[in-house]
């Protein structure tokens, strides 16, 4: 709830969003933004830049790839081997992908709301002939 309730404030910034929809850590974010403003840059360069150590920056690196935020493309080393760099995807792309999640978000939200009083009433065991239903957590 409180990621939702940064993005009702003012001054919320879309990196808000980020965090939000995607549930970036604010360590998530830093590397996003520096891939954003680095361009194409391996590990050990953002790693560098962000003063994580490369696992750490690995492990974000692999959440925003699976988030559809950053992409990896490899590239071979003369004498063998390779190495890979990572961009962000187009940030148009990226507006686009938020747009609909908030709009899932919203269709999701507005479920809830219009059925609040059957969800209620049965979460307190009333009209059923059983005791309340357990919270969720």
């Amino acid at each position: 709830m409180d990621s939702l309730r940064s993005l009702t404030r003012k001054g919320a910034t879309c990196t808000d969003l980020l965090s939000c929809l995607y549930g970036l850590k604010p360590i998530e974010l830093e590397v996003f933004l520096e891939v954003a403003r680095r361009g194409a840059s391996t590990v050990d360069e953002i790693s560098a830049v962000v003063r994580r150590d490369r696992t750490t920056t690995h492990r974000c690196l692999s959440k925003l790839a699976s988030a559809g935020l950053i992409y990896r493309r490899a590239s071979g080393l003369q004498g063998g081997g390779y190495y890979h760099t990572y961009s962000v995807v187009e940030l148009q792309t990226i507006k686009q992908e938020a747009a609909q999640r908030v709009r899932e978000v919203a269709e999701s939200l507005q479920r809830l709301v219009d059925d609040f009083d059957a969800d209620l009433e049965r979460r307190l065991g009333r009209g059923t002939g059983q005791g309340p239903e357990p919270l969720a957590p």
